[in-house]
Order: structure tokens, then C-alpha cells, then sequence
């Protein structure tokens, strides 16, 4: 693993990014508070008036019974039917609004449907004033002042946690409650409506401090379920954090545990053959200085092999990878690795094939890291593949991608269990056969990593005892046309 140090800052802006975490701004919370604070007032309001549209025809009936020794038949029944027809719209917005499905949506426009059908049912309410009114009944006088305050302070508690429902309530039925006692034009009624109107301010002041105290409760409670959610996010991030740092450090024991003795082996070479061709005694044999020195260098070069895989998969985990891109033919680019391997290939009694599909497009690709893709395949697929089997790279045309090249061999493949791991670092596959060099299991990693880096993923289908494909796919908008026919 390659640890990467960055100021704490830059971490916290990675891992924000990197999660699909927007940074909120104080107004953009208090908007989204205030946003969630009226709608879950406007639900709270609400569900004070759900049993209205079925309860309140009860009470219009008993009203209507007791104005009947005063009024006639049809005007009660103008007016029951009145009101009881204003409760249809409130009942449909009552349903329709709790059967929604998402709190907050389109908050302005369930208040105005609400606002609008409530008023349209406290008016019906009100028009008794109108309807049942009995010139010089006191009786009936009375009735209906109690009645139009009755409903008032019943309905105010239902309605104080929404301001626009409140109004409504007090701009109708408080307007009516005051004004109707003066259509009497005496003295004594004039005192009503003036001991009505405090009492509307009295009750109006109720209804505010009502209003009040739902606010605090439902910012409570909004301050509440976001703290909440931050502490559940505080935890995952600890969670996550934990995690990665226990990931961190099984990886650097694997590290450890593999790279000393895969860097300790070259090392050794090169300091132990050196020193004797640094010994007098070596001095007086050139032919075994040659021999030693060629040791050297083959120690060394793998000593830079494994280097080099380091650091391009430090790379490639740091997202530092920069891809110098052109046009390539993958096909070609192919034959030329397998022509290098040839040899290597031949010594061990390996075929070589390639399947190219001269149809398939040139792509826009970093050509040192497909080379390293197919070296990687290649070089795994010669190291697992017994001598008299077959290695063969192929170049296709893909549904579903710009094209798809890989490698695929007939050797004693991946066990379905170890192949979900084989992609991660120092990973490898069981297998059955003896190999002079395992390798340090960053072939595959490394490729997954390339493929990645040019959009592309990395797909690998094997069975044991009947040889491994991996497959690379490219993206689309990798694909160029080719403009000239790709030489033999």
C-alpha cells in the first residue's frame, strides 16, 4: 500500500467529494428549517381537522333542530346543505395530503388548497348569520352569537400551528362573530359586539402564543432529527475511518510481509555476486566475472520490475496516474508484445496466438499503459500455463463497449472462491502447478487499475483446470476510426 499525506483540509474536501457530500450554507439551512417547519405545521393543523368534514355535519344538524322553532324548513335546509357540501373540498384535500408521498413537496401549494377549502368552510359556516338570521328573536340573536363563537374557539386550537389557516378562521367567522350583533340595533346588542371583539383578540392572542409554542416544538424537533442524522454520519464516517486504517494496515503487513522478501532476494544477488567479482581471487577469472556480472544485471532488473510496480500502483491509488493519450491500434500494439514474448514462450513449450478482429477501431489510450496491460496478462497467463498449453490475445468488437482485448489461456485457471480477490493488492490465485516465480500479486491489481484509469473495467472468467480470459473493456468514446487498413 502507498499512504498518501494531505492536509487536513484537503482530506476532509476528498472525502466529502468523494461520499457526494454538499457543504450547506447557514441561509440554505435556514431556508430547507424553514421550508420543513411549515410543512410539518401545516400536517400538524391538519390532522386537528381530519375528523372535521365528518363530524361537523352532526353539529350543523343539531343546530338546524334547535333553529327550528324559529325558521323555516327550506332555509335550514339551504343552509345545511351549504355547509355540508363546502366540506367535500376540504375532505379531498384532507386525504390527498396525507397520502402524498413526499413531506416537503410543493409545501406553498398544499397551504393555499388547504387555506382555500377551510375558508371555503368556515364562510358556509358563517352565512347562518345570513340565512337563519330572525329579526327581533332574541333567542335566535343569542344562539347564533354563541354558536359563531363557539365554533371560533373550538376550531383555534386546531388551526394555531398554521398562521394561514388561523387567518382564515378569524377573517370569516371572528368578522361575523362581532358584526352580527349589531344587525340588532340595540344598546345591549352593541355591548355584545364590543365584549365579542375582545374576546376575538383575546382568543386571537391565544391562538399566537398556540402557534408559538407548535414552532419551537417543530424546530425542536427538526434541530433534533438533524442531529441525529449528523451523529449517524459522524459514525459511519468513523466506521469507514476504521475500517480503512485496519485495511491500511493489514495491507502494509502483506507489504511488509511479501516486498522483504521479494526486494531482499535481488538485493542479495546483486551485493553477493558483486562482492566477488570485487575479491582478488575473481580478478585472475574474466570468463566468471562476465557470468557474474550478467547476474547482476538480471538481479537488478528484477529489482526495477518490482520498483516499477510500486510505483504505478502508487499511482494508480493516489489517482496521480496521468494518461499521455493518442491514437493506438491495440491490435498491432499486441503482436509486437507477443513477438518479445516469443522466445520466453518457446522455452517453455507454450503456443502464442493472437485473434484480431481487423474491424475493430483504433482508440485514444495511454500506449505505455495498454502495453503494461497485456505484458501483465500475458506474463500470468505464460507463468500458470503448463508446457504444451496455449496463449492467446485477442482483439474484439464489443455491444457494449468501443472494443474488448485480453488475454486467455489454457492453464490450470482460478478457483471460483479465490476469484474476487485476485484483483486486490499481493493478492493471488490458488493453482496446482509449480511455478519457478509466484510474483508479488500486483499484476492484476495494476491492470484493473490501467483499465479504470481509461474508463474501461476489467472482467475475468475462469474454471479450474480449463484456463483463465481476462478481458479488458474500453469505453465508446475512446473509439477513432481508422482511416487506413492496418498492415499485415
Amino acid at each position: 500500500m502507498v499512504t498518501i499525506f494531505l492536509t487536513s483540509q484537503e482530506h476532509d474536501g476528498a472525502a466529502k467529494k468523494g461520499r457526494g457530500i454538499v457543504e450547506e450554507s447557514p441561509q440554505e439551512r435556514h431556508r430547507r428549517r424553514d421550508e420543513q417547519i411549515a410543512s410539518d405545521a401545516l400536517a400538524l393543523a391538519l390532522k386537528g381537522l381530519k375528523p372535521h368534514p365528518y363530524l361537523m355535519p352532526v353539529f350543523a344538524l343539531a343546530i338546524c333542530a334547535i333553529y327550528a322553532r324559529t325558521m323555516p324548513f327550506h332555509l335550514l335546509a339551504l343552509w345545511f346543505g351549504t355547509f355540508v357540501l363546502s366540506l367535500v373540498p376540504l375532505a379531498l384535500v384532507l386525504n390527498r395530503f396525507f397520502a402524498r408521498e413526499q413531506e416537503t413537496a410543493d409545501t406553498g401549494r398544499w397551504i393555499t388548497l388547504a387555506t382555500a377549502s377551510y375558508a371555503l368552510t368556515t364562510l358556509a359556516w358563517s352565512t347562518q348569520s345570513v340565512l337563519l338570521w330572525a329579526p327581533g328573536d332574541d333567542f335566535n340573536h343569542l344562539l347564533m352569537v354563541l354558536f359563531l363563537a363557539g365554533y371560533l374557539s373550538g376550531q383555534c386550537p386546531f388551526t394555531a400551528p398554521s398562521k394561514a389557516l388561523t387567518a382564515a378562521l378569524f377573517a370569516i367567522d371572528g368578522t361575523a362573530f362581532v358584526l352580527v350583533p349589531l344587525r340588532a340595533g340595540t344598546f345591549i346588542y352593541g355591548a355584545i359586539s364590543f365584549i365579542a371583539f375582545f374576546y376575538t383578540l383575546y382568543t386571537l392572542y391565544l391562538a399566537r402564543q398556540m402557534h408559538a409554542s407548535a414552532n419551537n416544538a417543530l424546530g425542536l424537533k427538526f434541530d433534533r432529527s438533524e442531529l441525529i442524522v449528523a451523529l449517524s454520519t459522524a459514525k459511519q464516517e468513523s466506521d469507514r475511518a476504521r475500517y480503512s486504517a485496519e485495511s491500511a494496515n493489514r495491507t502494509k503487513s502483506q507489504f511488509l510481509a511479501r516486498m522483504s522478501h521479494e526486494l531482499r532476494t535481488p538485493l542479495n544477488a546483486i551485493l553477493g555476486f558483486s562482492e566477488i567479482v570485487a575479491t582478488a581471487p575473481a580478478a585472475r577469472e574474466p570468463k566468471k566475472n562476465g557470468e557474474y556480472a550478467e547476474l547482476v544485471h538480471k538481479a537488478g532488473q528484477h529489482l526495477l520490475a518490482l520498483i516499477n510496480d510500486i510505483l504505478d500502483l502508487a499511482k494508480i491509488e493516489a489517482g496521480a496516474l496521468q494518461l499521455r493519450e493518442r491514437e493506438i491500434d491495440i491490435g498491432r500494439l499486441i503482436e509486437e508484445e507477443f513477438a518479445l514474448m516469443r522466445p520466453r514462450a518457446d522455452a517453455a513449450g507454450i503456443a502464442l496466438r493472437t485473434e484480431i478482429n481487423e474491424a475493430a477501431p483504433l482508440v485514444l489510450a495511454d500506449e505505455r499503459g495498454i502495453r503494461q496491460v497485456v505484458l501483465n496478462l500475458a506474463s500470468n497467463a505464460l507463468k500458470f500455463t503448463p508446457s504444451g498449453g496455449t496463449v492467446t490475445a485477442f482483439v474484439d468488437l464489443s455491444a457494449g463497449a468501443a472494443l474488448c482485448f485480453g488475454v486467455k489461456d489454457t492453464g490450470c485457471g482460478i478457483a471460483a472462491e479465490d476469484q474476487a480477490r485476485v484483483f486486490d493488492n499481493f493478492s493471488q490465485g490458488a493453482h496446482d502447478i509449480a511455478v519457478p516465480e509466484k510474483g508479488t500479486g500486483l499484476g492484476l491489481p495494476i491492470v484493473k487499475g490501467l483499465a479504470e484509469a481509461h474508463g474501461g473495467r476489467v472482467v475475468l472468467e475462469s474454471e479450474p483446470g480449463k484456463g483463465t480470459c481476462v478481458t479488458v473493456y474500453l469505453p465508446h468514446e475512446r473509439a477513432r476510426p481508422r482511416t487506413t487498413a492496418r498492415a499485415a
